[in-house]
């Protein structure tokens, strides 16, 4: 089926995100880092519970589009289904929406990744099954690695540690995404997406450093190679950026060269 950008414009227009929380980060947390994209550097920004990594080349506009549409995924999958209740329920809306403004993606399979290989702690697991999924792409994998190490190092107070403990821990469930932006031949526009699930069973605290072996925590992560609908995106941003600004403070972080 061809993407309709009409209907997809009405579609964002007919989201109702009333109710969402707001005022949940003070107003300096996002000067951490230069609030500004550009296409000739590699970047990466926290979005609610996803941390995107954008390669060179992505252009600025393509970068603040997936931005903000992620946001607006996050946000409707926030009111429509409990992250700790049910978060396969969660990704299913989170995937649904990105469908609906030119995202060409579904929601892939989940596999338990708790007995293989050897990442001991949350971020070094991540950072070995993205490795298998970005194939042959070292620098891909470099950039995203580069992202994880520095969100692993954020203190407290920064608008990334800030966003991401508090949208991606809920109690024993831990639910984020991680991925890259990429542009290929005629600048198509692909996201490495993979998303991950932890269950615990104990309070996850400090996710990235959370100790899978010692802890006897399930790690679970579903990965999905997404192309965008880049013409369809770019049109659609105004209108998704209309939506989700009112809510831009509370759930996306500060932008980090890396």
């Amino acid at each position: 089926m061809s993407f309709d950008p009409a209907a997809a414009r009405d579609y964002v227009q007919a989201l109702d995100l009333a109710g969402i929380p707001r005022k949940l980060v003070a107003q300096d947390a996002a000067t951490d880092a230069g609030d500004v994209f550009d296409a000739a550097k590699s970047q990466a920004r926290v979005i609610g519970s996803s941390l995107l990594s954008f390669a060179q080349g992505v252009d600025a506009g393509v970068r603040e589009a997936i931005s903000d549409s992620a946001l607006l995924a996050q946000l409707v999958a926030n009111k429509h289904a409990s992250a700790q209740a049910a978060p396969l329920d969660w990704y299913a809306k989170y995937v649904e929406v990105l469908q609906n403004v030119g995202w060409v993606t579904q929601a892939g399979a989940w596999s338990d990744y708790t007995t293989q290989g050897t990442g001991a702690e949350v971020h070094e697991k991540i950072i070995e099954v993205l490795s298998v999924a970005l194939g042959p792409s070292a620098t891909a994998a470099a950039i995203v690695k580069s992202a994880i190490d520095a969100l692993a190092a954020m203190k407290e107070g920064g608008s990334w540690f800030t966003i991401f403990s508090r949208e991606s821990q809920h109690a024993n469930i831990a639910r984020f995404q991680v991925g890259i932006v990429e542009t290929g031949a005629n600048d198509d526009v692909f996201v490495s997406l993979l998303a991950c699930l932890i269950k615990a069973n104990r309070g996850i605290t400090q996710v990235l450093f959370f100790k899978l072996q010692k802890e006897q925590a399930a790690f679970s992560a579903s990965s999905a190679k997404v192309s965008i609908n880049r013409p369809s995106l770019i049109d659609l941003g105004p209108t998704i950026r209309k939506k989700v600004r009112a809510y831009q403070t509370d759930y996306l972080s500060s932008i980090l060269d890396l």
